[in-house]
């Protein structure tokens, strides 16, 4: 009986730790794809390319959190 609910236990585990692994690479891909983002758009900024009003605006911000973002503020 024992070896039964251990097998048990071990597939509940190994499930849950499926569905973890899967929610984190999602979340991570998602955080990357951001920062990727931000990364081009100060990078354009700085280049005087785009305005901070502008960049600010496509990465759905107000233009002081992008400064401070950016390194600005």
């Amino acid at each position: 009986m024992c070896e039964v609910l251990d097998r048990v236990e071990s597939r509940g585990l190994a499930r849950g730790k499926a569905i973890g692994e899967a929610r984190g690479e999602a979340i991570g891909e998602a955080r990357g794809k951001i920062l990727g983002v931000q990364s081009t758009l100060i990078s354009l900024v700085k280049k005087n390319l785009l305005s901070i009003r502008d960049a600010a605006s496509e990465a759905g911000m107000s233009e002081e959190a992008f400064k401070k973002l950016a390194g600005f503020a």
